[in-house]
């Protein structure tokens, strides 16, 4: 090596995560406690593997870094999501937009499209899979209203990739007379 110690190396991590407002302790105690529970076969570890846990990272259009978390363990005090329901875990999502378009991609490894359901209102998109051992759940909520007929899907490789045109919310108005 290059003659740092391992607490140098602990420094530069922990001093990373703290400017991105990631506490990776106390993950990792959550992590831990968790397992530990799986271990015990106590009551609240009700998910039965396999166990998939995961987040991404990006910069937002501000600037600032995006964590997501995915995958079907419970993060009670990880993060602000609940547990996942009936096994179903979250696919890798990402999520970008422009001033015009939504633009969303899962990750759904050994996923036919026929195994897809995909429900799109003006407020939320929903996606699920449960496809014998694939359960895939996501729920997102959109930031302001979108056109629901102007959706393009399309799936290739366990990639699904959505396109939603933003509805023109700019009004021109109209002068009131104050009587």
């Amino acid at each position: 090596m290059n003659g740092r110690r391992d607490d140098d190396w602990d420094d530069i991590f922990n001093d990373m995560y703290d400017e991105f407002g990631f506490d990776m302790k106390k993950i990792n105690r959550e992590i831990a406690r968790f397992w530990e529970s799986i271990m015990k076969g106590e009551p609240n570890s009700k998910i039965m593997g396999p166990y998939v846990y995961g987040f991404s990272y990006k910069m937002g259009p501000d600037g600032k870094p995006v964590f997501q978390e995915f995958g079907n363990v419970p993060r009670n005090g990880i993060g602000p999501k609940a547990e996942p329901q009936g096994g179903f875990r979250e696919p890798l999502t990402d999520i970008n937009e422009d001033k015009e378009n939504v633009y969303i991609t899962y990750e759904l490894p050994g996923v036919e499209k026929n195994d897809i359901d995909l429900v799109v209102n003006e407020n939320n998109i929903e996606l699920k899979v449960n496809k014998g051992s694939r359960k895939y759940y996501k729920n997102i909520e959109f930031n302001r209203e979108v056109d629901i007929n102007s959706v393009i899907a399309k799936f290739t490789n366990g990639v699904l990739d959505i396109t939603i045109k933003k509805v023109n919310n700019k009004s021109t108005g109209r002068a009131v007379k104050i009587d």
